[in-house]
């Protein structure tokens, strides 16, 4: 999706006053190591990739097992977040475009709600960068953070999964729940 001249701008301002931020913890992702077991799904922000986000968000929920609503938060647009029946999960964020400041980023109070989520790793699932998924993964404190390859998402993500083959947002699912050790 094509970005404003505004919202660019913007964005760099963030990550060039972000750059300080980084991750205390750190967290192996291995059988020797702690593995993750709070997670944060951060929807796709276009509708048309809301059928993907629930056949994600389900297959997720049945690898982690009975309690897999409990331990996973789901952040997004309130658009795509209607699409998907959210009622079995006690934590979730929707967002409109008045939580949005006028450059097209998250407002203070977004960024403050935010800035309270406590998880071990955040899952963006956006085929595409966007600029207010990054910068609410920028905010939010975790060890893991996962996300599409793009040549932006360098300073957001410890793990960027590249797209591969003709169905490239189910390839791409498939090597995070390999990587989480899921799958």
């Amino acid at each position: 999706m094509e970005q404003s001249k505004t919202t660019q701008a913007a964005f760099w301002w963030y990550r060039f006053r972000s750059k300080h931020k980084k991750n205390a913890k750190s967290l192996a992702v291995s059988t020797k190591g702690k593995s993750p077991d709070r997670f944060l799904i951060i929807l796709p922000e276009h509708s048309t990739e809301s059928d993907l986000a629930k056949r994600f968000i389900a297959s997720m929920k049945n690898a982690l097992g009975p309690k897999g609503a409990d331990q996973m938060k789901i952040l997004g647009t309130a658009i795509v977040g209607n699409l998907l029946d959210l009622t079995e999960f006690h934590d979730f964020i929707l967002y409109s475009d008045d939580d949005l400041n006028r450059f097209g980023l998250p407002d203070k109070e977004l960024i403050s709600t935010c800035n309270k989520i406590e998880v071990d790793a955040i899952l963006d699932l956006n085929q595409e960068f966007s600029p207010i998924s990054a910068t609410l993964c920028g905010e939010i404190v975790a060890p893991l953070k996962v996300g599409f390859y793009s040549d932006e998402g360098d300073g957001f993500y410890n793990i960027m999964v590249r797209r591969t083959g003709a169905e490239l947002a189910e390839s791409g699912f498939k090597e995070i729940f390999q990587i989480l050790g899921m799958g």
